[in-house]
């Protein structure tokens, strides 16, 4: 330590090591002097055996071992002492090493013996003899025959090797099929009894002979089925027959193919190709199949043959056209028949087949507006109605055209004749017909002729007069229209006819008119009227005067029936006449002595015949009357009693005439004022009552009476008479009606006017006063005894009358009476009042509540009930009207407004609406209505008119499979619409109840697992659960309950049983599929979706990867059976649960062989240089060659040969590779060179070849510098890195060449180091 003097002080320190340096003075000492160690042979390399120790005082570095002779398997290390194993060790190779380890330091080494012994483990599978084995057995050996016997030896001892010197027997355990597999390869494993036995295998090659035990077998033995197109040419081919044997040789010989074919007519086959073809042309509509059997024999023994059947199928071709037959078609229709009326079928027929045998239908020629044809059926129908009138036939061509476009050869003719039908009116030859007849002609006399025509064919045509001749005049011939007389006629009857002629053609008619005009003939003379006529004439008529108008009359026509006058006897021809008016006057005055004159008027028509009449005129001559009659009075008045009696005189008027004679003859007659004709006079002037007088009808007449005298030329005088009636009692008052009815409002007061009575008396003054009284004294009214009016004394209630009296209605009888003297008249009447109603009364139910039920079943129009209302009032305000008013809102029930019947009209449903409560209103008809309510409560009874009804119709449940028996499932639930018992549900399972897996609770709808879920036994259930009510007859519904299992992971995958074993070759394709590994995981979805994985390799690495969803196994890598023949992979199949940890697994070990080729070439391992002692013996072994050849087998086993240089001097042993000295070596030759090939037994051999340096040891050789070099090489340096450089000097100087060889390697692979002996020696240059 140091320190320094300040304050504080510091100190500083240094050590000081000091080493005492060793000197080597000691000699390193072993712990024990041997050493013995077992390991088991398949210890890996590098794995410790045991560590010696050697003490050493010294100190520094030291120690080294090696092994004194040879190469050996085992390594120190130098610094540990701990023996390594530096290669594989192999117990049948070696069993004991003895090992010599030196410890060295700087001086003295140390020595100490080691033995190791091997111990043996089960590392060597039993091999076979041979890798493949084969044998020939026949097919027809029975089950259980001796195959063949197979050995296999294993290297191991004990247990280990416990199947060396075991043969295996094998036999037949099921019947043969050469057929079938003519090789059988079987596989055949060995395995030892090791802890872990291992396996090997060979392959028994099974070859089966072959018997003649199968029938030649066609290529289709169910038949061949060809099809051809007929009419093709002959020699057409339609197939090759072939037919197979599946026996070998003559047994499986059908030299020539199917030997024969029937029928022959139409078929040819070839018996060497096999070929069938046509010996002619064939016609598919003669013959559409054919069946031929032909036969095939094998040449075995005995030959064996089989038959097949060839269906040949002509095809159609379209070589027929469409045959009409008949070609000729007639038909008839009845014209008028309505569009689309059947005419006939036309039919054409083609023989060929589908669309070539198919016939469709056209018109070519003919009327295409008035036919047509269906293209299919060939109906011919109309497309309008015909008219035979407008054409009478009708000629149709028809085409047939097939599919293939073929025209028929031959068109079909159609001829349709149209019938006629009547339904044309017969139509005269003229619209009207005029004809002329002469009256009085003949019976039956031709007046004209009518005529009719038809279009119609066969129409009988009748004609018929219908109108215009009431009195039968004419007839008419109903075939001719011959118009006729029936009877005379008679032109001044009737001189025109106008008939109406009907012609008759069945049910039609048709009509003309017929004017017929009589013609007149002069068969009617001039009538007088009458025979014999009088005229008085006055005597001082001049010449001229007018005294008489002569008429006849003559009622033919024409100058037939002009008249002309003449007088026939014309007295002194004082009297002329008019020729064409008849006016006969005077020619000069008359005679008044003569008294009369008789003149004879003659009238004759200016017909041929004439004809004529005549009648006498008187005429009488009279005196001139030249004074008129005078009256006494201006006028006159009389006043009479209406009552007098008739034809009563009551006066006399006087009138005087100064001539004499009948000019002063006076008569009287009333002109004027005689109404009714109540009065008459007679000639002498009295007058007389003629009809009853009534002075209550006329009162007063003033009649105008004339006075006239009796000469030819009368005078006149006039004068008025007034008649005054005087009244009398004789009329009794009467009422205006008999019976009176008034109407009077009730409610009113008193003193209301209620009527009015009437009598009328029509007699004068007091007679006709009338007064009015009622009968019987009257409380409740009062009556004007001078007006008649009848008044109320109080107010009335029709009500209170009604229930008092049991009518609202008084009768009551007045009397009218005049004030006549002696004794007034009077008349009586009746009065009703009739208390008129007033709407003071509402409606009124019976009751205010009414109770109905009804079912819901219940039909339309059932009657629910009948409310009833009453209303005192009468007429329209007591007529009742009812509704409803409310509570009805869904039209369920209808009221009768008159009856108050209330009815159902709609559909009724408890479950909708239980109970409906109406309001019904009664309405009466007053002016201002009064109305009234009441209740209906009607109550809806339920019915079991509802079926339960579920939600849905299926309900879809998922459940666990690890669902807990009695755990609910799920529940269902119906609704019911009813009530009561209709409602109350039970439930049940119905159907597919899986032997009760699960129950329901009848009560609630809960569904309960009664059995434990599997899905992989059944993942799906289908229920049918039914709710049913209890009502009567019940009802029920059905649902669809499908409950999905969903699946729990309760199974691991699971691959199949036994162990799997794959050959491969080795060298294969990376990528090559191997073998597929499956396995089965009845569990669903992804619970049963496997993926593979390979988790373990034997031997280690990544040869072989997995397809994870297939399992397919492919190769990862380069196999080579070189590096493994065998190759064991673990395979894991898993499924893909959710989560990751309820995942299950399953392993498969696979054993993969891996056989050898060739691949190979032998590679020598031993060094390619040695050196010999020239003194060795003849025939000595200098080395052994050593080639390695890591193929199997015969490719593994090699051959050895100097293939050049010194062979009389060595020879090489061909097999174990011994170099042996063949003569003596010469010392002074120093180096021998040999070449030196190796070759394997492959099937194609490969070789490989080195050169052998062999040199012969002298004294004077070169020195090393050094007599072991160190050197240190990193692993992994490429081929061609120096290592290390090493140096021989030579005792002959620098100039003397040296040249190295290394002869030996010794590898300590423990220590990782590499050893090599190196020799020189000087080379002859």
């Amino acid at each position: 330590a140091v320190e320094d003097k300040g304050e504080p002080r510091r100190r500083g320190y240094l050590q000081v090591n000091v080493t005492v340096q060793d000197i080597n003075d000691n000699p390193p000492v072993f712990s024990q002097t041997l050493y013995q160690a077992r390991v088991p042979e398949d210890a890996p390399v590098g794995a410790s055996v045991l560590q010696v120790a050697a003490a050493d005082a010294d100190e520094g570095d030291g120690a080294g071992g090696g092994e004194g002779a040879g190469s050996l398997p085992f390594e120190v290390d130098p610094e540990s002492g701990v023996i390594r194993i530096r290669e594989r060790l192999d117990y049948e190779t070696r069993q004991q090493y003895s090992l010599t380890v030196q410890a060295v330091d700087r001086g003295v080494p140390a020595l100490t013996s080691l033995v190791i012994f091997v111990n043996d483990i089960n590392d060597h599978p039993p091999v076979f003899g041979q890798s493949v084995y084969r044998v020939n057995i026949s097919e027809e050996v029975p089950l259980g025959s001796y195959v063949r016997g197979l050995s296999a030896t294993d290297r191991d001892s004990g247990l280990n090797g416990g199947t060396a010197g075991h043969a295996a027997g094998t036999s037949i355990s099921s019947g043969l099929d050469r057929e079938t597999a003519s090789q059988v390869v079987l596989n055949i494993s060995a395995r030892d009894q090791g802890v872990q036995p291992k396996f090997s295998y060979a392959q028994l090659v099974v070859t089966i002979l072959d018997v003649n035990d199968n029938k030649p077998r066609f290529s289709q033995p169910e038949g061949y089925q060809v099809s051809l197109a007929e009419n093709s040419p002959s020699g057409t081919e339609l197939l090759v027959l072939s037919a197979t044997d599946g026996d070998l040789g003559d047994n499986g010989t059908v030299p020539v193919g199917p030997s024969s074919v029937t029928p022959r007519r139409f078929f040819r086959l070839d018996p060497v190709s096999g070929k069938l073809s046509t010996i002619s042309q064939l016609d598919r509509e003669e013959q559409a199949h054919f069946s031929l059997q032909v036969l095939a024999t094998d040449l075995g023994s005995p030959p064996l043959s089989s038959i097949a059947r060839v269906n040949v199928s002509l095809l159609d071709v379209n070589d027929n056209s469409p045959v009409f037959y008949p070609v000729q078609y007639f038909a008839h229709i009845q014209e008028n028949e309505p569009a689309g009326t059947y005419v006939t079928t036309v039919s054409a027929t083609d023989p060929d087949l589908g669309p070539n045998g198919t016939v469709k239908y056209s018109i070519s020629a003919g009327d295409t507006s008035r036919f047509q044809v269906h293209g299919q059926t060939g109906v011919i129908t109309t497309k309008i109605a015909l008219d035979r009138e407008e054409k009478t036939a009708y000629q149709l061509q028809i085409v047939a055209t097939d599919g293939g476009h073929l025209q028929s050869q031959n068109q079909a003719i159609v001829t349709i004749t149209v019938l006629d039908t009547q339904d044309n009116p017969p139509v005269f030859s003229q619209g009207t017909y005029s004809f002329v007849v002469f009256e009085n002609v003949a019976l039956g006399y031709h007046v004209g002729t009518v005529f009719a025509s038809t279009m119609d064919l066969n129409t009988n045509i009748s004609y018929l007069i219908t109108t215009g001749d009431q009195r039968g005049v004419f007839a008419i011939n109903r075939v001719t229209g011959q118009i006729t007389t029936a009877s005379i006629i008679d032109r001044e009857e009737q001189a025109f006819y106008q008939l109406k002629v009907v012609a008759s053609g069945g049910a039609i008619t048709g009509d003309a008119m017929v004017n017929i005009t009589v013609k007149d003939l002069n068969d009617n003379s001039p009538h007088f009227i009458h025979a014999v006529e009088s005229v008085n004439v006055v005597e001082n008529w001049k010449a001229g005067h007018t005294i008489f108008q002569a008429k006849a009359l003559d009622p033919d026509e024409g100058v037939n029936g002009v008249v002309l006058y003449s007088l026939k006897q014309n007295p002194k021809g004082l009297f002329s006449i008019s020729e064409q008016t008849g006016a006969i006057s005077l020619t000069g005055p008359l005679d008044i002595n003569a008294g009369s004159y008789q003149v004879e008027i003659l009238a004759s028509d200016m017909g041929v015949p004439q004809l004529s009449s005549n009648f006498i005129l008187t005429v009488s001559v009279h005196d001139v009357n030249d004074n008129p009659p005078v009256f006494d009075q201006l006028s006159y008045e009389i006043t009479i009693l209406e009552s007098e009696p008739v034809n009563s005189r009551f006066f006399k008027v006087q009138a005087s005439d100064k001539d004499s004679g009948v000019n002063g003859e006076i008569a009287y007659s009333i002109i004027e004022g005689n109404t009714g004709d109540a009065f008459g006079i007679f000639p002498d002037g009295q007058l007389y009552i003629k009809s009853e007088l009534d002075r209550e009808l006329q009162e007063r007449y003033v009649l105008l009476v004339v006075a006239s005298d009796r000469a030819v030329e009368p005078l006149n005088a006039t004068v008025n008479v007034t008649v005054i009636l005087e009244d009398v009692n004789d009329n009794r008052p009467l009422f205006n009606s008999t019976n009176y009815v008034f109407y009077f409002e009730e409610e009113q007061r008193g003193g209301s006017y209620v009527g009015k009575i009437n009598a009328v008396d029509k007699d004068f003054g007091p007679n006709g006063e009338v007064r009015y009284s009622f009968e019987h004294m009257q409380p409740d009214f009062e009556l004007n005894t001078v007006t008649g009016e009848i008044r109320s004394t109080h107010q009335f209630d029709r009500e209170a009358l009604m229930r008092q009296r049991g009518a609202a209605v008084f009768s009551l009888t007045v009397i009218a009476t005049d004030q006549g003297l002696p004794k007034p008249l009077k008349d009586q009447a009746t009065v009703q009042i009739y208390m008129k109603d007033i709407n003071d009364n509402a409606p009124k139910f019976l009751k205010d509540l009414y109770q109905a039920t009804i079912s819901e079943l219940a039909a339309n129009l059932t009657q629910v009930l009948r409310v009833s209302a009453s209303d005192v009032d009468e007429g329209v305000n007591g007529l009742i009207h009812y509704s409803v008013i409310k509570g009805n809102e869904e039209k369920q029930f209808a009221i009768d407004s008159s009856t108050g019947q209330v009815t159902l009209v709609g559909k009724l449903d408890h479950e909708a609406t239980a109970s409906y409560s109406l309001v019904i209103q009664a309405v009466d008809a007053g002016a201002v209505s009064l109305s009234s309510t009441c209740m209906l409560s009607i109550d809806v009874l339920d019915e079991n008119d509802n079926s339960p009804s579920f939600p849905k119709s299926t309900l879809l449940v998922d459940v666990l499979e690890n669902m807990r028996v009695g755990e609910l499932v799920s529940s269902v639930t119906a609704t019911d619409s009813d009530s009561g018992d209709n409602a109350d549900l039970h439930y049940s399972i119905t159907g597919t109840n899986n032997h009760g897996t699960f129950s329901i609770s009848p009560n609630t709808g809960s569904i309960f697992l009664a059995k434990k879920l599997d899905f992989e036994t059944q993942s799906l259930y289908k229920l049918n659960i039914t709710a049913k009510d209890q009502g009567r007859p019940p009802r029920s519904s059905t649902m669809s309950v499908v409950i999905h299992v969903r699946d729990f992971n309760d199974n691991p995958p699971n691959f199949p049983p036994g162990d799997i074993f794959k050959s491969i070759v080795e060298n294969v394709p990376v990528g090559s599929p191997v073998i597929s590994v499956t396995a089965h995981d009845p569990d669903a979805d992804i619970n049963g979706q496997l993926t593979y994985a390979i988790i373990q390799q034997m031997p280690r690495g990544n040869h072989f990867r997995i397809d994870e969803v297939r399992g397919t196994i492919f190769t990862n890598a380069e196999i080579d059976r070189e590096f493994a023949n065998l190759f064991e992979l673990t395979v894991k199949a898993t499924d893909q649960a959710v989560p990751v940890e309820s995942r299950r697994f399953a392993l498969k070990n696979v054993t993969i062989l891996v056989t050898d080729q060739n691949d190979n070439v032998p590679v020598f391992i031993s060094q390619n240089a040695l050196a010999a002692d020239p003194s060795v013996v003849i025939g000595s072994i200098l080395t052994t060659i050593i080639a390695a050849d890591p193929d199997e087998g015969a490719n593994g086993e090699v051959e050895y040969e100097i293939v050049n240089g010194d062979t009389e001097t060595f020879i090489v042993d061909r097999y174990s590779g011994d170099l042996r000295v063949a003569s003596a070596l010469v010392p002074s030759q120093l180096i021998y060179n040999l070449i030196v090939s190796a070759t394997d037994l492959g099937p194609e051999r490969r070789k490989s070849t080195t050169e052998m340096t062999i040199i012969l040891q002298g004294l004077d050789g070169p020195v090393f510098t050094q007599p072991k070099y160190i050197t240190i090489l990193k692993e992994g340096e490429p081929i061609g890195t120096n290592v290390i450089s090493i140096e021989a000097a030579s005792p002959r100087g620098s100039e003397a060449q040296v040249e190295y060889y290394i002869v030996s390697v010794l590898e300590a692979l423990i220590a990782g180091i590499l050893e090599f002996c190196v020799l020189s020696h000087f080379s002859n240059c």
